[in-house]
């Protein structure tokens, strides 16, 4: 099968770019063709893939003669299926979806920008949003505060609002137009039919992991991480996670580790605008000799910080798609203690291969950890079982099993 994977950045940037590479590779390893069509490439982009980087793949507002370079490299590759693996680009979208003979387009729905018009359903005091996309938006965004990313003050103009409603809803019946819609976890399957796409399209193809295993080898981290990690024997509580608020909780694990009565340490790898405040509140929390920020760290050094440490924190607030991280520290055979949200039952099985507890409730995610942290054996048992149900649910083959299969659908 000749296959083009559409992405806005190829490259190392977060979870869904580190899943279009490694998609990239394992289907190129099943005998199928694959070329990549993306807005910009980094340096991390693989050179033996090929690639077509247009610009206008990811502008909106790209016009017809814009897009022509980028529909001829579609034409000349001669895909039998393309597979959307971001939301940007609106133009593009009407574009393929234009192209005659049709082509079969694919979209993995990875997020919650189409069918949120705040993009990650929270409100903007932070509470999850549980409607689907409406008018109820609207009203919200008017006289009840909005959310996160949906509010009167964002916008210089008042009817910004509407125009943002509409562009969303425009987008969700473009996308009813793909012969499949893709998603990784029942939560998102959910959202999808909640906001009204039809159930027979939209197939949930749980995303995959190489972590701990030959295909991704670890690397000791700078000698200050290494020795933080290596230099108290206290067991360690590890987080990978984007430092930006309010959906991925790090100020929660925060103030859930200022809980803990009994020695630890915690590894908080990642950046994001967020920093320079979490680094404050950890100081605040009496935490500044028990936490470590390492800043942003390549998949290497991640993997040798999963590999020693105890147990993992996954503290997001948000309704994860599906949360990769889950997936990654079990592969470890790590236990991890999580906010129940989203996706996350999807690989966590409570008492199982971790911890799940309600949002935000920092009371009982400082009492998981301690779980895991005074009982040797019972995070073995945890992580033991973990690791099994990655070997058994999350390794390339099975993912790739259920997405050729997505993909045929797709081309009947």
């Amino acid at each position: 099968m000749r296959i083009l994977l559409g992405i806005e950045t190829l490259g190392l940037i977060g979870g869904s770019e580190r899943y279009a590479l490694a998609l990239a590779r394992a289907l190129a390893e099943r005998g199928h063709e694959v070329a990549g069509l993306c807005a910009r490439r980094t340096e991390d982009a693989p050179n033996g893939l090929c690639v077509f980087e247009h610009a206008s793949y990811a502008d909106d507002r790209a016009r017809d003669e814009d897009l022509e370079p980028l529909l001829a490299d579609v034409a000349a590759f001669e895909p039998d299926v393309v597979v959307l693996l971001s939301g940007r680009g609106r133009a593009l979208v009407r574009a393929l979806l234009g192209v005659r003979p049709k082509l079969p387009l694919v979209r993995f729905v990875q997020d919650h920008t189409l069918f949120c018009p705040g993009l990650d359903k929270l409100h903007a005091d932070g509470s999850p949003c549980e409607r689907p996309m409406g008018l109820e938006c609207l009203a919200r965004y008017y006289t009840g505060g909005g959310c996160f990313g949906f509010r009167r003050e964002l916008h210089a103009s008042p009817f910004d609002g509407l125009g943002g409603l509409v562009k969303h809803q425009g987008a969700l019946a473009d996308a009813g137009r793909f012969e499949r819609l893709l998603v990784a976890s029942s939560y998102m399957r959910r959202e999808l039919l909640a906001v009204g796409c039809a159930p027979e399209r939209v197939d949930v193809v749980p995303y995959f992991t190489h972590s701990a295993s030959d295909a991704l080898a670890p690397r000791e981290p700078a000698d200050a991480v290494r020795d933080f990690v290596l230099g108290s024997g206290e067991p360690v509580l590890f987080t990978p996670a984007r430092l930006a608020l309010p959906d991925k909780g790090v100020d929660f694990l925060l103030s859930a580790l200022g809980k803990l009565a009994r020695p630890f340490r915690a590894v908080i790898a990642g950046a994001g605008p967020a920093e320079a405040w979490l680094r404050t509140k950890a100081r605040e929390e009496g935490l500044a000799e028990r936490v470590r920020f390492t800043g942003w760290q390549d998949a290497a050094s991640i993997e040798w910080l999963y590999a020693h440490a105890t147990a993992i924190a996954f503290p997001s607030v948000w309704d994860e798609p599906f949360g990769l991280v889950g997936i990654e520290a079990m592969a470890h055979a790590k236990p991890v203690v999580a906010f129940d949200v989203g996706g996350v039952r999807e690989w966590l099985v409570e008492g199982e291969t971790g911890f799940a507890v309600a949002r935000r409730d920092t009371d009982a995610f400082a009492r998981a950890l301690e779980r895991v942290l005074d009982d040797s054996a019972l995070a073995t048992r945890l992580g033991r079982a973990g690791r099994a149900r990655v070997e058994a649910e999350f390794r390339a083959p099975k993912h790739l099993e259920r997405l050729e299969v997505a993909l045929e659908r797709a081309l009947d």
